[in-house]
């Protein structure tokens, strides 16, 4: 016999999964015992420790987000949002660069802690229940991130990352680059050893991933040990990747082919591989190039993309298009990025933002945006026991009020979530059996002291600004707000 708690979770419209999709089953069952779902049904007439009423809510299985800073940006984006002309709507180019070439970026103020439990806190709050953490801080800080992810209860794939290059503004406030590859390969050392001490630590919640920071500031040598450290640990491979446009064209002007030729030809591609953004491809308008097949080489390699549409079009660019994507068979997952990692609206926005652009009303689905944020998130991970409700599979499920006068009627459920739902419906969330958010109230944070923790970050970000900023002058001053006061 278990030692663990059954309980049930009865009555609701379960998004199920059964031959190989999700199914819609109306008044079902979904019953877990520790980290395991033992039981999707129309019916059960089994034991039952702890019954939730679900009549009038929708039970989806939670959220997959395959790439999500989740420390220092509870605020620090809007600072930056109006943006710099002259890094071509590439949005991170106004905030991560150094101060200096041996400084640190405005947002280091941010107060670890504080801002990283924000972060993760605000993850449950959008049901997100698996989350590929980019970011985290230096190496020295890698430890205590991870100790904060295991707090948090959620799935988290994490490694300190590498690169060969930083960005930094000079005293001009011109953006330059400074390459070191010997301190990339020092930190992809640093990384590997990190995954040897924490890969599947906290319950196994916690997964090594072997980080690029980004595809534009790596040597072909980082990149090619970076895959081969994934491919020998049986892990995945992430970095940026063609989010800035100069980086399609540098690559050209460099190689002569586009990025994804060059990752092909390096043996960089691959179903382990998850590429953020892949924004700039061959046969995307802003690039003018129409001499690869950019999109055949990512499906037929099987290779991933995390989508996060939201802070994309935040800067006036977007991915042309989605449907494409998956028409070349790319396996689509969906980030979020930065705050407010509220997956419901990356689907929603990515939905119109495809519709838009391919001017079809007909693609864009809800059913695909849904799919990206589950099934296509496993799959970029390569599991089969997540982003799904099916026996056997973890105990990772969303209950969301489906009742009130914001949804309406129901005649479609995916459409009403994709389209009509918001974040503040989740009545229970639930991680590998544990209630994470359970009638509405975080179960393993106080928010209101999360909340003021992320000001208080927030804050320090701002009074530090001046002497972080290359600059020199208040954040204020350097951004204007957008109303003056009384």
């Amino acid at each position: 016999m278990s030692d663990h708690k059954r309980t049930k979770i009865a009555g609701g419209t379960v998004i199920a999964y059964r031959d190989g999709g999700h199914r819609l089953l109306e008044d079902g069952v979904v019953v877990f015992e520790g980290p395991d779902i033992v039981h999707v049904g129309p019916s059960y007439d089994g034991r039952a420790d702890e019954t939730v009423n679900a009549k009038g809510k929708l039970v989806f299985p939670g959220f997959i987000s395959t790439h999500a800073h989740v420390n220092a940006h509870e605020g620090t984006r809007f600072i930056t949002d109006v943006g710099r002309r002259d890094v071509m709507r590439s949005g991170f180019l106004n905030y991560t660069p150094n101060n200096g070439p041996d400084g640190a970026p405005y947002v280091a103020a941010a107060i670890p802690a504080e801002t990283t439990r924000f972060g993760f806190a605000q993850l449950i709050r959008n049901g997100i229940t698996t989350v590929m953490a980019f970011g985290g801080g230096p190496p020295a800080a890698a430890r205590s991130f991870t100790e904060l992810a295991g707090e948090s209860g959620i799935r988290v794939y994490y490694a300190p990352q590498a690169n060969s290059a930083v960005n930094y503004f000079d005293d001009h406030g011109r953006i330059v680059e400074k390459w070191d590859d010997k301190k990339g390969n020092a930190e992809l050392d640093a990384q590997e050893q990190f995954i040897e001490e924490h890969h599947g630590s906290h319950g196994g919640r916690f997964q090594g991933i072997v980080v690029v920071r980004n595809f534009a500031l790596a040597t072909v040598e980082l990149m090619q040990r970076a895959k081969q450290i994934a491919d020998r640990r049986k892990l995945r491979f992430t970095t940026h990747f063609c989010e800035q446009l100069f980086e399609f064209h540098r690559t050209v002007r460099d190689y002569g082919i586009t990025p994804v030729d060059l990752m092909e030809r390096e043996g960089l591609l691959g179903e382990n591989v998850i590429l953020a953004h892949a924004i700039y491809l061959a046969e995307h308008s802003y690039t003018t190039w129409q001499y690869s097949n950019d999109l055949e080489k990512l499906g037929r390699t099987r290779t991933a993309v995390a989508h996060a549409p939201l802070v994309m079009l935040r800067r006036g660019h977007a991915l042309e298009g989605f449907h494409r994507y998956l028409e070349h068979g790319v396996t689509m997952s969906m980030g979020t990025d930065v705050v407010p990692h509220d997956i419901i609206t990356e689907m929603r926005v990515g939905a119109l933002g495809c519709k838009l652009i391919a001017r079809n009303h007909e693609v864009g689905t809800s059913l695909d945006f849904f799919n990206a944020a589950t099934l296509g998130g496993a799959r970029a991970f390569g599991r089969e026991d997540i982003g799904r409700l099916a026996t056997g599979a973890k105990a990772d499920i969303v209950v969301m009020d489906f009742d009130n006068l914001q949804i309406g009627p129901v005649y479609d459920p995916i459409r009403s979530l994709v389209h009509l739902a918001s974040p503040d419906l989740i009545d229970h969330v639930i991680c590998d059996g544990r209630f994470l958010l359970k009638d509405r109230v975080l179960q393993g944070y106080d928010e209101r002291q999360i909340v003021e923790g992320g000001k208080r970050s927030f804050q320090r970000v701002i009074d530090e600004f001046p002497k972080r900023h290359w600059s020199k002058r208040p954040a204020q001053e350097e951004y204007p707000v957008s109303l003056q006061k009384w």
